[in-house]
C-alpha cells in the first residue's frame, strides 16, 4: 500500500504512529490486530518486530562506525534472537536475500554507494522477520536507475518473503510502479483511496486529479 501527498500532507506522521514513534491524536490503529499504544513491555516488542521501517536518506541511517555485519545484526541483538552463530547465520541469508555479497560485512558504509546503502537498510529491516516494512519516502534520494533496482528489490521480496510494505513517497510514478493499493492524502486526511490502477485510470478526488495532472509526461 502506497501512501502519497504532498509535503506536510501527514505521510510520514502516519509511519510514526505506526511504529510507535507518536500518538494519533484520536482514534485507534492497529497493526497486526494489535494496538500500537500498547503500554506493556511484551507487547511493545512484537509491535516493534511486527513492522520494521527503512529511512529516507540510506547516508545519514547507518552508523558510520560500524560494520555491514554488525549494522544488520543489531535487530537480532536488541530482540535478542538466537545465538551468535546463528545471528551471524541471518545475517549472511538476509544480505543473499538483498543481493549483497556476505564478503561485504566486514566494510562499513562509507565504502559503499547509495544503492547499496539502502540495501543494507531494508536487509537490517527484514532480519527480524517482520510482517510489515514501512518505506518513508525510501528512494527518494537515489538516482532513477538505482530507484528502479530498489524497487525491484522490494517487489521480489514481497513475492518471495510475504512482507507487506507501507510506502510513503510524493512520486506517482513509484506508486505505479510498486503498489497494489494507493491512499492518497492532502492536510493531514485522506481524500482518496483504492486499488492504484483505478485511482490513476479514474481519480474521484480534484486533488488526485492534481496530483496527476502534474506528472511530467
Amino acid at each position: 500500500t502506497a501512501i502519497i501527498g504532498e509535503s506536510g500532507s501527514g505521510k510520514s506522521t502516519i509511519a510514526k504512529i505506526v511504529l510507535g514513534l507518536e500518538k494519533a491524536t484520536s482514534g485507534t490503529v492497529l497493526a497486526g490486530g494489535r494496538n500500537v499504544d500498547a503500554t506493556s513491555r511484551s507487547e511493545r516488542s512484537i509491535l516493534r518486530r511486527f513492522g520494521q521501517p527503512v529511512f529516507q536518506d540510506p547516508f545519514s541511517s547507518l552508523n558510520p562506525m560500524w560494520s555491514i555485519e554488525r549494522i544488520v545484526r543489531e535487530p537480532l541483538d536488541v530482540f535478542k534472537i538466537g545465538t551468535r552463530a546463528e545471528r551471524t547465520k541471518q545475517v549472511a541469508e538476509v544480505l543473499d536475500h538483498v543481493a549483497m555479497p556476505t564478503s561485504m560485512s566486514d566494510r562499513r558504509p562509507a565504502d559503499l554507494s547509495g544503492g547499496q546503502r539502502q540495501r543494507i537498510a531494508i536487509a537490517r529491516a527484514l532480519i527480524s522477520e517482520p510482517e510489515l516494512l514501512i518505506c518513508d519516502e525510501a528512494v527518494s534520494a537515489l538516482d532513477v536507475l538505482v530507484q528502479q533496482q530498489i524497487l525491484d528489490l522490494l517487489r521480489n521480496l514481497q513475492s518471495d518473503l510475504g512482507v507487506s510494505c507501507l510506502f510513503i513517497t510524493h512520486d506517482l510514478a513509484v506508486v505505479a510502479n510498486l503498489a497494489d493499493d494507493v491512499v492518497v492524502m492532502k492536510s493531514g486526511e485522506i481524500v482518496e483511496s483504492g486499488a492504484t490502477r483505478e485511482v490513476i485510470d479514474h481519480p474521484k478526488a480534484d486533488y488526485t486529479q492534481k496530483l496527476l495532472a502534474a506528472v511530467p509526461g
